[in-house]
């Protein structure tokens, strides 16, 4: 039997994916909708996405019972990322990469039936797993549920910690009681906004893609994030378009901004994902509010129970921290386990990774 796959006398098969096509799409996708922790970055459409837009190894694990799936983990190789540039080339040339379940922020297992025996499976399918060792195996999530796999990962060499957050602000009220729950100063930007000569629309992700992207690739190179490929765009336009949409904001007819959501029906949540807004001096326009107060409507019209903000690092003194929590959102910390896989380079990279962030704090 292939490393990775495995059956017991229980009649459950254990298998490690190269491809989310290699399992049928209905039967995935309906695991992950009746399960209790199934999200949309689990479906069977994100995962061909992803792996359609990125040059990325998939490493999924599936448990099936009777050929149908009661358990599942998505997995996908990457090249480590670091912040220094000779480091970075270091790390590219050494090959170093790092196993991550599902994508930043929503990873993590989807268990029907015997969850104590199906965690198992898929731990010990994914171990037993050949290929290239990654330094460090990550289950990151922001689903605050998956705090009852804690214990369980612990005994299994994870090491838990917390240092990013998402802001969540819930949609069950209306709009005025959700306005005029936000801070003083978020108000006043809000009304300052809407003083103006604008318009705001939410459109399918397929109109205009490309200027999309542009905005999209400006507004992240300006503030030194990570620039996702067009391919992804592409990918998920193909695989996802009814689950994306783009809030666009105009003042005085010229276009200041765009705003990319992601629609969460498995949980019920409204991501704001993706900022496009191509130059500073479009913030004169107060952009941002505009987009999130049209958003936030539209979440309300369609039934959403939350509003996600999106992750950033958990520091109270930090600028855009300050500005999510000001529209009366709650800080919701996203959990995090790593293991390391390479007995000899993982302690290495803890302590050179710990000495980077407390020079930098």
């Amino acid at each position: 039997m292939p490393p990775g796959e495995s059956s017991d006398a229980d009649g459950h098969e254990t298998a490690v994916l190269e491809s989310i096509r290699e399992c049928d799409e209905n039967q995935w996708n309906n695991l992950v909708t009746h399960a209790d922790r199934g999200t949309l970055f689990h479906r069977y459409e994100w995962l061909a996405a992803v792996e359609d837009g990125f040059d990325r190894e998939a490493r999924h694990v599936v448990v099936r019972k009777d050929s149908n799936p009661v358990a599942c983990m998505p997995n996908f190789v990457s090249a480590l990322s670091v912040p220094n540039g000779a480091a970075a080339a270091l790390v590219s040339a050494l090959s170093v990469s790092v196993l991550e379940s599902g994508g930043a922020g929503h990873g993590g297992p989807v268990v029907a039936g015997d969850e104590r025996a199906n965690l198992e499976r898929i731990f010990d399918a994914l171990e037993a797993a050949g290929g290239r060792r990654p330094l460090y195996h990550l289950v990151s999530t922001a689903d605050l549920g998956q705090i009852r796999y804690g214990q369980f990962l612990r005994a299994r060499g994870y090491e838990a910690n917390s240092n990013v957050a998402t802001f969540r602000l819930d949609l069950c009220g209306e709009w005025g009681e959700i306005l005029a729950g936000m801070d003083k100063s978020r108000r006043k930007g809000v009304r300052r906004a809407h003083e103006q000569d604008h318009d705001v629309d939410v459109a399918p992700f397929g109109e205009d893609l490309v200027r999309t992207y542009d905005m999209y690739e400006k507004n992240t190179e300006r503030v030194g994030g990570n620039v996702l490929p067009f391919s992804f765009f592409r990918a998920l336009r193909e695989h996802l378009a009814d689950r994306v949409r783009v809030v666009t904001a105009r003042v005085d007819g010229e276009t200041v901004g765009r705003y990319v959501y992601l629609l969460d029906a498995e949980r019920s949540v409204l991501y704001h994902w993706l900022s496009a807004v191509p130059d500073r001096d479009c913030y004169d326009s107060h952009p941002s509010e505009l987009m999130h107060a049209r958003a936030i409507k539209w979440g309300i019209e369609e039934g959403y129970d939350e509003y996600s903000f999106g992750e950033t690092g958990s520091a109270f003194d930090n600028s855009v921290f300050r500005f999510k929590s000001q529209y009366g959102a709650r800080a919701v910390p996203v959990l995090r386990w790593e293991r390391g896989e390479n007995r000899l380079a993982w302690p290495l990279f803890k302590l050179a990774r710990r000495t980077y962030v407390e020079r930098n704090l």
